[in-house]
């Protein structure tokens, strides 16, 4: 369903994303945020717990922050009116929203274990650790990451998005155009239903984002003598591991 857009959401997003001062107009995300484990055995990242727990909010919320601490020392000291403008919430209450934006960096911070807060400073400031969980301090990523484009914001997906669309498009970003999650995978790999990858598939399908094609690859070992998987590509401009100057790794 998509949010409403809120009182001034648009234009502190915009201010947000020119003040992050990001040349590539991306956000750097480590691929263990999805999926964590080794090729030959993978597990869940702390994506899926955030979809079991349908925490559409800290997920908007974790992406805004690592959009703005785009240098050392990766911290991002915003009043809470900001971030819940950012957030789509009402500011009629000031008070009220404050409290809401620091419910969701708590969980951030004790949940997910994905930024450390210093609750003595005044304006709030936020610091980011790496996105496996382990509250080791942030770095910036040199492989393994995969990139998030500002046009997530600029083309209001984070509003259009639910859970699921908004997960598949994360899992996409890591991924080579035709790529294939067998339906049987989704849970071992990444920790969703397939249920919640073909939902989130139809949301980026109905946004243009992504397009899916029945494959057909010779294999000698089934009845028909072929795979018949679902290929999905990334549409411009989400298509960023086939952009120039991509070194994020498998």
């Amino acid at each position: 369903m998509t949010r409403k857009l809120g009182y001034g959401e648009r234009e502190t997003i915009d201010a947000m994303l020119a003040a992050s001062k990001r040349p590539s107009e991306m956000v750097q995300i480590r691929n263990v945020f999805l999926q964590k484990g080794t090729k030959g055995k993978p597990a869940p990242g702390l994506l899926a717990t955030m979809v079991a727990k349908h925490d559409r909010s800290g997920l908007d919320l974790f992406l805004l922050h690592r959009m703005m601490a785009s240098a050392e020392p990766w911290d991002a000291g915003k009043e809470a009116g900001v971030w819940a403008r950012a957030l789509g919430l009402a500011v009629s209450d000031t008070e009220m929203h404050a409290e809401r934006v620091s419910r969701i960096f708590r969980r951030l911070d004790e949940t997910y274990n994905l930024v450390s807060r210093d609750t003595a400073r005044r304006g709030g400031k936020v610091t980011s650790l790496l996105e496996d969980g382990s509250r080791e301090p942030y770095t910036s990523p040199a492989k393994l990451y995969f990139r998030l484009p500002f046009a997530y914001w600029r083309e209001d997906l984070h509003r259009h998005l639910n859970m699921p669309g908004k997960a598949v498009l994360l899992i996409g970003l890591t991924q080579e155009p035709g790529f294939v999650v067998p339906p049987s995978q989704v849970k071992n790999w990444y920790g969703i239903s397939d249920d919640t990858w073909a939902t989130g598939v139809s949301e980026l399908e109905e946004a243009k984002v992504l397009t899916s094609k029945r494959g057909k690859e010779r294999n000698w070992m089934k009845g028909l003598a072929y795979n018949y998987d679902l290929e999905y590509t990334l549409l411009p401009p989400f298509d960023t591991r086939t952009q120039p100057g991509f070194k994020g790794g498998a």
